[in-house]
């Protein structure tokens, strides 16, 4: 029988001007502008964008595209089957409206506009990033039993997302939340220990979301398609890449969680892993204590799944029950809406598996 437990473990909010209010003083002649263009064909209604530093985002044509949903001025926004209050988080009582409408009990809820860098000055990206922990621990206070938040981590500046750690833990936050690389660092560089080392201290689960981290992988496409398919998903398996093995050599205790890049590649990454780990082992070239497989058994590593996941059963084969979680990813609008639905009606899915996807793996994730 499938219980009633729903934690959707990974959604959004659309940023909004309010976002900016805890901006350090020394940045407010930076502080973020809405702008709201013509809504050209070549936009397709994605017509407003952020203006930092000179620079726009999300960047919606050319070279370099990356593609999302805030501000909430956009032709698209308005479109949407969620009111613009529930998507920006203004109005938190209709986000709750929302999750009523969809079976889920509580939500944890993600940045959007952090899924690309806005700057590669350190300091202001700190303070962006702390700004907005503060006002999503103020929105979510609204409803702190069904609304949760994670903190996204300023790792370009590391004592200030060391410090972020703490802050972000006192706030609330149920996860601190990272990209898979730091520009074209990857997360095994020693500079971010300090980092991992104060999230292992304060057992705070850390999640590996998709993002246009990596400047190569996103100045390579050029096509909307092209962003979400490739630029925006393998920053993840880079990320799973430095975690199952250097990072977790280091910090054993941690709890890590790969977001929203579906599951069918972990098989594939872990079988890759173990292959080269036994050819550099034979070489004598440096690699980890333990292959990939190894950390994927003995240590606290999740996942989410995309409902429709053809191989889904033989995933959770691979990496176990007791490690997949499910996403709405409201109100983004990649179809995932009725994902809560669709785990229910599988028919090559157990009662018990249901129930641990649905909501039992966030519940022990997340610390709820």
């Amino acid at each position: 029988m499938v219980e009633k437990l729903v934690i959707d473990a990974d959604s959004h909010v659309e940023e909004v001007d309010e976002t900016w209010d805890y901006l350090d003083d020394c940045y407010q002649h930076r502080r973020p502008q809405a702008i709201t263009l013509q809504n050209r064909p070549i936009f397709a209604n994605r017509n407003a964008c952020w203006y930092i530093d000179g620079a726009v985002y999300p960047k919606v044509v050319g070279r370099g595209i990356t593609n999302y949903g805030t501000p909430i001025t956009s032709v698209y926004a308005h479109r949407k089957p969620f009111s613009l209050g529930s998507q920006g988080m203004t109005d938190p009582e209709a986000r709750v409206r929302d999750l009523d409408r969809q079976r889920i009990d509580i939500q944890v809820i993600y940045h959007t506009i952090f899924l690309e860098p806005l700057t590669d000055d350190p300091e202001f990206e700190a303070s962006l990033m702390r700004s907005y922990n503060t006002w999503m621990a103020r929105a979510c206070a609204h409803n702190q039993k069904r609304l949760k938040w994670a903190a996204p981590m300023p790792l370009q500046n590391v004592p200030a997302a060391v410090e972020e750690v703490g802050r972000a833990k006192e706030l609330g936050a149920a996860a601190l939340a990272i990209s898979g690389t730091v520009g074209d660092r990857m997360l095994h560089d020693h500079r971010f220990d300090r980092f991992f080392g104060e999230a292992e201290r304060l057992n705070m689960p850390i999640s590996v979301h998709i993002s246009w981290s990596h400047p190569g992988l996103r100045q390579s496409v050029d096509s909307v398609y092209g962003a979400n398919c490739v630029s925006i998903n393998f920053t993840v398996l880079m990320g799973f890449f430095s975690v199952l093995g250097d990072v977790l050599d280091r910090h054993p205790g941690l709890k890590v969680a790969f977001l929203e890049a579906g599951s069918e590649w972990v098989p594939y990454m872990v079988h890759r892993m173990d292959h080269y780990y036994e050819a550099e082992k034979r070489s004598g070239w440096p690699i980890p204590k333990r292959p990939a497989s190894a950390y994927l058994k003995d240590c606290q590593i999740y996942f989410t799944c995309e409902a429709e996941e053809k191989f889904l059963p033989e995933v959770l084969s691979f990496v176990g029950e007791d490690r997949m979680m499910i996403s709405a990813d409201m109100p983004h609008s990649e179809g995932r809406e009725t994902s809560i639905e669709e785990i229910l009606v599988r028919q090559d899915l157990s009662d018990a598996a249901k129930n641990k996807i649905l909501g039992l793996n966030a519940k022990v994730f997340y610390n709820l």
